[in-house]
């Protein structure tokens, strides 16, 4: 990204070729989606975690901890990356919306009517697309008029696949980039069909 301008990275989970261990819940997203992307996470920011890691990664789980910005090491070949350009502002407008969110717990009803009769999102819990698309829509990367409640994978991805910077995780790129003598600047790469 440009001096003036920073990104954030949609990393999608895409449900294997050994299907049958995957867990129920991503089954039933799978189905009900009909789509192979079965959950999503928000990487916010270009700076890079510990060891090169993916920082202020927001995500949410159906577990205890709920939302949580973490980091991740990107290394996982059952993940989809699709980058997108921002502002500073627009990155920082949606770190503290998603540090606002920590803690809230996951929605299974939520998750379940996204597909069906989707809820508005009131902020009180979860579900991965959910959270993801109300980060997004803080930055002004998603429009105000969109309900984050009837997000889901597949459609986040089906909306941003075709306008991301870089299909690819863009701190995997960046070490390549550094280690044949670049600057280390993710670039635009798209991935081979």
């Amino acid at each position: 990204m440009s001096a003036g301008g920073s990104s954030v990275t949609l990393v999608f989970y895409r449900v294997g070729e050994k299907w049958w261990k995957e867990p129920t819940l991503n089954l039933v997203a799978a189905v009900c989606q009909w789509s192979p992307y079965t959950h999503v996470e928000l990487a916010i920011g270009e700076a890079p975690g510990e060891n090169g890691m993916m920082a202020n990664v927001a995500r949410v789980f159906n577990d205890s901890v709920g939302v949580e910005l973490t980091q991740r090491t990107g290394k996982n070949p059952a993940y989809t990356y699709l980058s997108l350009g921002c502002s500073h502002a627009a990155e920082q407008a949606m770190l503290n919306f998603a540090a606002q969110q920590v803690g809230k717990p996951f929605s299974n009803l939520g998750m379940a009517r996204s597909l069906v009769m989707p809820r508005i999102s009131d902020g009180s819990s979860w579900f991965c697309a959910e959270l993801v698309a109300a980060v997004l829509q803080r930055g002004g990367l998603l429009s105000r008029d969109s309900n984050p409640g009837a997000a889901t994978p597949y459609s986040l991805y089906n909306m941003y696949s075709k306008q991301a910077a870089a299909t690819a995780n863009p701190y995997t790129l960046r070490g390549m980039s550094l280690s044949l003598g670049g600057t280390g600047a993710p670039g635009p790469v798209r991935r081979s069909e």
